[in-house]
This record gives structure tokens, C-alpha cells and sequence, in this order.
């Protein structure tokens, strides 16, 4: 090439880099909107084009404000209209949209739809919007938040779940669930928990349920653990590994060729969970911790080289403080928070330990119960809705960075012998001096107290430092037996909380069984996602309440 040329070629590429591609205007097709009345060509003038438009009706295009042309943020018309449609302050003729309303359809759609692929720039040509068809990514790749509740397990029959996802990756979803059948069965997600499957068995069988999960900092592992191998003695703690992602668990045996399991425990054990430490600068990041109680006396290990070897088992609660129920969180440097419900004492108790699990402080007092261990209300009078504490610490660098936090079911009164007298309700205790003290509020309404329960919640803070709390809710029947998932956020460390929100799309009837919607449920959250995961009693069938089954549902960050 000559010298003249090249310089020519350079030319070219910096121009290219200098000058963005224009877009072009987007092919529209009529006939695939789903309301003939609708002109789909003409919603560019309102915003870029988006493949979503095409499910829009005349109805939904009246929620547009007269001066809709006028407003020029780049956010499609759909869209438009599900901010107007869910904003009661956005419903004015003159109302300008928020400068975050872009950021918000970014993070959840990701960008502009097209012909089954996202792009994420856009350009004003001619006075519309085009979108730059360039580098376009599939749906498929791009989808990383569940948007409704989808059933994780099948066939029926599965009951207490836990959720945990990918540190690194949203769309990446592991869980964990109380069958279908005997045995812990597990399950992963690879499109942000829209889609489920069943991952190959725990090796070596003999599972029998309570399952947990979490991951490792950068998502290398998955880990779970079960209780197995139980009878009349009680049941043993088992860990196990997986490095794809929980497609499989034996993931151990490259360690130990032949064995994909730790026996943490050999028998009498109960009511296991797992945490692992993920913080960046924690000091002891990736050092996974485990709580479990023998004989309702709570105890712990921990594992420093990613679950392969687990420390001598140390006993956490003294006399008087026997419980069942525990979770176990940490927070940016570190400390290890370690709490458990005491059913003698109704007492709900915190350890703190600030050296890696090495040893605990002396308990301390986190928030006082009605009743101590569980009590019955008409949607569980067989099983008894479960007094037991989740957990979260705030590890972002907001106002309320280091907080932790507590949530737990009690009754709002001492309990009576008639579940129909006693009233469930959620409460959730922060604090701000790393657990020395704390203090105790109610996520939801308290004027329906006597009308409405709500038990079985979890907990988790978000990536805005916001505290979400999900949690079954009866509102919606006045007979207080069948049960929807409601969830709770605050903005301000849980001081005060948000007018609670229906998850669920459909009513969850009481089943009379021995398990009826089980013991808890869970809840997770990685960047913008958050996916909460629940036993549910919804008929598969179009009939009546048939099966008992393990769905996941998708919180929205506002």
C-alpha cells in the first residue's frame, strides 16, 4: 500500500471513530401489531422504535399526554406508557418525564428491541429517533431480570427453596428446593431465572431436604448443602461443590477423586444455611460459613479454601438461648453476624464475630418475640407458620453503607390455642453500630392487623442500598387461608417502609397437608436483579388448589 493510501485508510478510521454510525429509520410492519386501529409507524415520533410496541392497543395509547411529541426522551413508546400506567404523579397533560427514565428502561430492558435483537444506541435523524442497528446482542444474552412468576420444579410436589445468583453474571441462577419426590432436588437458570431446569442429582443420594446455596466471589463455584442421611438419630450436614455453574455437583472430586461430599455433621443436625463472604476487600473474602442447630443448641464452621476442609464445629448459643431458625450474614470488613430466633427466652439473638469465625462475641439482644418457636393461623394450622431470622448487610457505599439487618414472623399478640385469634406480621430490626444495638419496625400496614397475616419472610438489600422483604400476605382473602408473595422496600435503612406490592399473578390456596406452603422461603439480589423463590399451592390444571410447587418471582428495582 502506498503512503498516500495508508494515510487516506487512517483518515477513514478516525473519521469513524470520531463520527458515530447514523442510524436508519427502522422497518415497521402493520400487520404485526395485535390492534388494527393502531398506526404502529407513526409511534416514532414519540420515541425510538422498539419491537414491544407492537402489543400496544388504542387503550394503552390513550394514557399518552396530548403534548406526548414534545417530550423528547429516548425511551419508546411502550414504555411511555407503563411509566404513565404506574406513576399516578406521570398521568398529568403537562407532566415532563424524569431524567432517570432512560436509565430505568436501560436497566430493565436493556435497550431497543429489533427484529429479536438488542441495540443499545440512538440517534435524532429528520426529528425522529433511529436506533443505531449496530452490535446488536440476542435476547436471549441480554435478558437478566425475571419479570413475573415462573414455577421453578416439576412434576408437583416440592416445597421449601433458596435462591442465590451469580455474582458476576445475573443471568446465571441456582436453587435449591425440598423435592419434587424425596430428596433435595436442585435447579439452575441460565436467562436471569426465566426458564428453570433440574441439575443432575446431589452424588452419592441419601438427601433429605432444608436446601441452601450461595456462590464464590467471582462465581467459579456453586455450593450447596443438604441435610441427609436422617432417621430416627437425626439427620447429618452435607456440603457439596459445583464448577459449572450447578449443571452438576460433584465438583469436590477434583480435590479428592471418589468423594463429592463433606460430612459436616454425622447425625442430630437440623436446619442448616450457608453464607459465603463475597466482599472485594473483605479480609476474609470467599470464606464460606454454615449455622445449623443440634438438638436446638446453634452451632458453626467455617471452610477457607472454597468447602473442601471445615473447621471444628463451635457452639454459639449458651443455656437458655436454644433456637432453631438461624441465618448468618457479614458485612464490608468482614465481621461475621450470626442470629438466631431462642424460643425459650423469645428472645432474638445476634453473635459477632470479627475475625473470620475464629471465635463470637457475647451475644447480644437484636429484637424481643410474642411467641417463641411457631404458632398457628388459618393458612397454616397443620404446619404452624415458623419463627426463624434472614439476614442481609448493606454493602454499598450509601448513606446506610454497613447496616445490618434482620427480619423475622411473630405474632402481634401472646399466642392463643385458636389459630383463627392469632395474627401474623413481619418485623424487621437494623443496625447501625455493627449490632451493638438495634432497633425494630414493621414493613406493612398495621391498621389491618387483625384482618390480614403476613408470615415466612426473607430478606436482602439491594445494589441501591435499598431494603427489600418479601413475605406470604392473605389480604386478598378475608377468610385468611389462601396467600400471595407481597414484598416491602425501604429507602431509608428500614425506618420507613413502601406500600407493599403484589409479586405473585395468582392466588396461592391452602392446601390441607401436613406441609402446607412449608417452612421459608428465599430471596437474592445481584446487580439489577432480584429473584425471590416460594412454595406455591396454585392450581396447574385451570382447577382447584393440586399441587404444592417451588416458583421464583422477579422484584422490580425501582
Amino acid at each position: 500500500m502506498s503512503m498516500k493510501r495508508w494515510i487516506f485508510a487512517v483518515l477513514i478510521a478516525v473519521a469513524a471513530m470520531a463520527f458515530p454510525v447514523a442510524g436508519k429509520a427502522q422497518k415497521i410492519d402493520n400487520r404485526k401489531g395485535v390492534d388494527p386501529r393502531v398506526d404502529y409507524t407513526a409511534l416514532t415520533k414519540y420515541g425510538p422504535w422498539d419491537d414491544r410496541n407492537y402489543a400496544l392497543t388504542q387503550a394503552d395509547l390513550a394514557w399518552l399526554a396530548p403534548n406526548e411529541a414534545e417530550l423528547k426522551d429516548p425511551i419508546p413508546v411502550f414504555f411511555r406508557v407503563y411509566l404513565r400506567k404506574s406513576n399516578p404523579d406521570l398521568r398529568g397533560s403537562d407532566v415532563l418525564y424524569p431524567r432517570s427514565a432512560l436509565q430505568i428502561f436501560e436497566q430493565m430492558y436493556k435497550g431497543y428491541l429489533i427484529n429479536g435483537k438488542i441495540y443499545r444506541s440512538v440517534v435524532v435523524k429528520d426529528g425522529r429517533f433511529q436506533v443505531i442497528e449496530e452490535k446488536g446482542v440476542a435476547i436471549e444474552e441480554a435478558v437478566d431480570a425475571l419479570s413475573s412468576d415462573v414455577r421453578v420444579t416439576s412434576p408437583e410436589g416440592a416445597a421449601e427453596s433458596a435462591v442465590k445468583i451469580h455474582p458476576l453474571d445475573a443471568n446465571k441462577v441456582v436453587a435449591g428446593s425440598n423435592g419434587p419426590g424425596s430428596g433435595q432436588k436442585m435447579h439452575y437458570s441460565l436467562n436471569g431465572g426465566s426458564t428453570w431446569t433440574q441439575a443432575a442429582a446431589l452424588p452419592q443420594g441419601g438427601t433429605c431436604c432444608d436446601p441452601t446455596v450461595d456462590w464464590s466471589s467471582d462465581g467459579a463455584f456453586a455450593y450447596s448443602a443438604t441435610l441427609g442421611n436422617c432417621g430416627g438419630r437425626g439427620c447429618a450436614v452435607w456440603f457439596y461443590r459445583s464448577g459449572d455453574g450447578g449443571l452438576t455437583w460433584n465438583g469436590l472430586e477434583t480435590v479428592t477423586p471418589g468423594d463429592p461430599r463433606r460430612e459436616i455433621t454425622k447425625r442430630g443436625s437440623d436446619k442448616e444455611y450457608l453464607h459465603v463472604d463475597k466482599f472485594g476487600t473483605s479480609p476474609f473474602r470467599d470464606n464460606l460459613y454454615l449455622t445449623w442447630h443440634d438438638s436446638n443448641v446453634l452451632k458453626f464452621s467455617r471452610s477457607t479454601d472454597f468447602g473442601n476442609t471445615w473447621s471444628a464445629i463451635l457452639t454459639i448459643s449458651a443455656s437458655g438461648q436454644q433456637g432453631i431458625g438461624s441465618d448468618i450474614t457479614t458485612d464490608k470488613n468482614g465481621n461475621i453476624f450470626y442470629f438466631w430466633p431462642a424460643y425459650n427466652a423469645k428472645r432474638i439473638y445476634v453473635r459477632k464475630s470479627t475475625n473470620g469465625g475464629t471465635g463470637f462475641n457475647a451475644a447480644v439482644q437484636a429484637g424481643i418475640t410474642q411467641d417463641g418457636y411457631d404458632f398457628a393461623i388459618p393458612a397454616m394450622e397443620t404446619r404452624r407458620a415458623f419463627i426463624y431470622v434472614a439476614a442481609d448487610a448493606d454493602l454499598t457505599n450509601g448513606t446506610y453503607a454497613n447496616s445490618i439487618y434482620a427480619a423475622w414472623t411473630d405474632t402481634t399478640a401472646p399466642e392463643s390455642g385458636t389459630p383463627a385469634n392469632n395474627h401474623g406480621r413481619i418485623q424487621v430490626a437494623y443496625s447501625r453500630d455493627g449490632g451493638n444495638t438495634w432497633t425494630a419496625t414493621t414493613p406493612h400496614e398495621t391498621a389491618d392487623a387483625n384482618t390480614v397475616d403476613r408470615f415466612h419472610p426473607w430478606l436482602a438489600v439491594g445494589p441501591d442500598g435499598k431494603v427489600y422483604v418479601i413475605y406470604y400476605d392473605t389480604r386478598r382473602d378475608p377468610t385468611r387461608v389462601a396467600v400471595d408473595i407481597f414484598y416491602s422496600v425501604s429507602s431509608d435503612g428500614a425506618q420507613t417502609w413502601s406500600v407493599p406490592a403484589r409479586l405473585t399473578s395468582v392466588i396461592s390456596p391452602q392446601i390441607d397437608t401436613g406441609f402446607e406452603w412449608g417452612d421459608y422461603n428465599g430471596l437474592d439480589t445481584v446487580g439489577a436483579q432480584l429473584i425471590g423463590i416460594f412454595t406455591d399451592n396454585r392450581s396447574e390444571t385451570g382447577g382447584s388448589a393440586d399441587s404444592v410447587d417451588v416458583y421464583a418471582t422477579g422484584i422490580p428495582i425501582p
